[in-house]
């Protein structure tokens, strides 16, 4: 092996181990801020969680600010990529069939419920946007415009679709609102509802019960606003 070489295949190496390293931060990071809030939490306890050099933090994010901005960050796009897996699969299967504003609600409400549940990170995501919901942060902004939003506008659309209601009425918010929070409940409160049903664990059976329970509820629910 030429000098070359083993220098190119160290620097890999080095670099391998500083992606392992920021990537466990930001796992670490995400479930404690999830569960006590970034302001509880200090650099130190992530990075003992993550089993890393306090010094990494500042060395990959500046500090505990740029972390957090790093664990939102990648919460959005995650958060954006199940959104978009949801609306496009929905889209796409209910133009096909002809499907009317009930049966798309129906549909789209499955994907998102399904899509959250069978996301590694899920309920940590789903935590620290309850907490950004209750006591926003900086971040908020950055969350609802790139996560949330689109998601929303959607539903509303739909809800007003089937209860004969404006697109922006105010009546179709809270009952897009209210198929957003349904869909993400289950992850959100998944310890409290395994606990409940006597299991350990999401079964892909339980995953599609519960996927095609919460969306015939939310059409329903809609359809008595008619």
């Amino acid at each position: 092996m030429s000098a070359a070489n083993g220098t190119e295949k160290t620097t890999d190496t080095r670099l391998t181990k500083g992606l392992r390293t920021r990537n466990r931060l930001l796992e670490e990071a995400l479930r404690l801020f999830a569960l006590r809030g970034p302001d509880a939490v200090g650099i130190r306890e992530v990075a003992a969680a993550a089993k890393a050099n306090p010094a990494s933090i500042a060395f990959h994010f500046g500090g505990k600010e740029g972390l957090y901005a790093a664990v939102v960050e990648r919460m959005v796009e995650e958060l954006s990529r199940v959104h978009r897996a949801a609306l496009d699969e929905a889209t796409a299967a209910s133009d096909a069939a002809g499907e009317d504003a009930p049966a798309r609600v129906r549909r789209l409400v499955a994907g998102l419920t399904s899509g959250y549940l069978t996301s590694k990170r899920s309920q940590w995501m789903t935590l620290l946007l309850q907490r950004e919901f209750i006591s926003p942060t900086a971040a908020f902004e950055k969350i609802y415009a790139g996560a949330l939003a689109p998601t929303l506008e959607v539903l509303s659309r739909l809800a007003g679709e089937t209860t004969g209601r404006a697109r922006g009425a105010q009546e179709s918010k809270i009952l897009a609102f209210s198929l957003f929070i349904m869909g993400s409940a289950f992850s959100r409160n998944r310890n409290t509802f395994l606990r409940f049903s006597g299991k350990d664990a999401y079964a892909a059976e339980d995953v599609e019960l519960i996927s095609r329970t919460v969306a015939e509820f939310a059409a329903s629910g809609l359809s008595s606003h008619l």
